[in-house]
């Protein structure tokens, strides 16, 4: 990521960040987050702390700088930004997958998930801080979600694999904004390991944050209940993306295409979807994939009224409604490619016994992903053994377990040695040892 170094004293107060800002000297010291507006007192405290310069995604330049008083620096940053500027452009318009390298270790790097964990949080406060600007305000600009989207593709190219599983690990919880984020990024990983461009991709994830901004309180209080719904209460229910259409008409800056998933993600292949009954190619592409990643989420999510799928099973059903035409069939073909037919994150249990969890997948074998050896076939732990079952002819995995199904497991097999053991004390004992 290019970035480039302005003054504190041109920075343009009141200007809302679209990426965070760092100390131009330290490049690890976040100073302001994405989403916050500069404020005179901001900067005040900020020149107190001895900030003379921030660095910040080249990109964002122009939300920023103050160009109306350039001082020393402005024509030489000026021409620094719109080169900078053409050459980000050039580059957003070729496939982001050009960009994907996989790590050369094959752990995750602690740091990096640390770092994962935080933004994550932090960016489903800020969709929800946004949800609550446009529900009380006449106009408002999309900034603080594209700030969002774009430092998401910084994430996703550091390790797309742990990006992924920070964004289908099962989460309790039943927040709008929690899942739309948790859905952008999914379908962000899904756009990018499909070929599609930087921007494209980061309009696919803006569409996707934003399109339950039409949920209102008593919709999501309707959703939120311990049964199943009525008839009733299901058409209710999808009157929502008309709501999300009137609210975006608010967004002064939104794109067609972040406008589009927002308003289709609930299409589906076959034209059984909503709101417009649209069918196939009428779909736009992004909310396709989209679609894809809203119902994978949704199933693997504790809800009021039924218990999460483990992983495997939202695949299955998913395999299921696609042979059914429910959706697109290269749209359900790239999650298999993103996540594997046992997704990133899952419990299987492999041929020879042994317990694993899956670590990372293998785009072009969708049931040989790497997997780390948590017990073996006795359920004795097993520390530091990782397997690429593409290179490992011998083995396969055999089943997909629960968290249930393995605590289960273990305890009978505790059971079982606690039996032994007490059988060979009292052989023993006979013996006379």
């Amino acid at each position: 990521m290019a970035t480039t170094v302005i003054p504190i004293r041109e920075l343009r107060a009141g200007a809302i960040l679209p990426a965070a800002i760092y100390d131009a000297d330290n490049s690890t010291v976040m100073l302001l987050n994405c989403g916050l507006t500069l404020t005179t007192e901001n900067l005040s405290r900020l020149q107190s702390r001895g900030i003379k310069a921030i660095s910040i995604d080249s990109r964002y330049v122009g939300s920023i700088w103050n160009n109306e008083n350039k001082g020393s620096t402005g024509v030489k940053l000026q021409k620094h930004h719109l080169a900078e500027q053409r050459q980000q452009n050039e580059a957003q318009k070729l496939p982001l997958s050009n960009r994907i390298t996989k790590p050369a270790e094959l752990e995750y790097n602690p740091t990096l998930i640390k770092q994962m964990m935080v933004n994550s949080r932090q960016h489903a406060q800020n969709v929800q801080s946004f949800y609550d600007e446009v529900r009380n305000s006449s106009r408002t600009r999309i900034e603080p979600i594209q700030g969002i989207s774009n430092e998401s593709i910084e994430m996703l190219l550091s390790d797309i694999d742990l990006f992924v599983k920070t964004a289908i690990q099962t989460e309790d919880q039943a927040n709008s904004c929690q899942h739309t984020y948790r859905v952008a990024k999914l379908t962000m990983s899904i756009a990018a390991i499909l070929g599609h461009s930087e921007e494209d991709i980061t309009q696919a994830g803006i569409g996707c944050m934003i399109a339950r901004i039409g949920i209102t309180p008593e919709l999501q209080r309707l959703m939120n209940l311990n049964r199943e719904l009525s008839t009733l209460e299901r058409l209710e229910i999808k009157k929502y993306p008309g709501l999300t259409w009137h609210a975006l008409e608010k967004i002064s800056d939104l794109s067609n295409t972040a406008r589009q998933v927002a308003w289709q993600i609930n299409e589906r292949w076959n034209g059984t979807g909503y709101p417009r009954g649209r069918i196939g190619r009428q779909i736009h592409p992004l909310a396709r994939i989209a679609a894809v990643a809203d119902v994978y989420i949704a199933l693997t999510s504790m809800r009021p009224y039924r218990s999460a799928m483990t992983p495997y099973q939202a695949i299955k059903m998913l395999l299921t409604d696609t042979q059914n035409t429910l959706f697109d069939p290269d749209a359900f073909r790239g999650l298999l490619k993103t996540t594997s037919l046992f997704p990133i994150g899952s419990l299987v249990e492999l041929s020879n016994g042994f317990v694993a969890e899956v670590l990372r997948n293998n785009p072009e074998s969708y049931d040989m992903p790497v997997v780390k050896a948590l017990l073996d076939s006795r359920c004795n732990p097993v520390s530091n053994r990782l397997i690429n079952l593409a290179e490992e002819s011998h083995l396969k995995i055999s089943d997909s377990l629960s968290q249930l199904e393995l605590d289960r497991r273990i305890q009978r097999n505790t059971t079982q040695n606690l039996s032994l053991d007490i059988e060979m004390d009292w052989a023993d004992h006979l013996a006379g040892k």
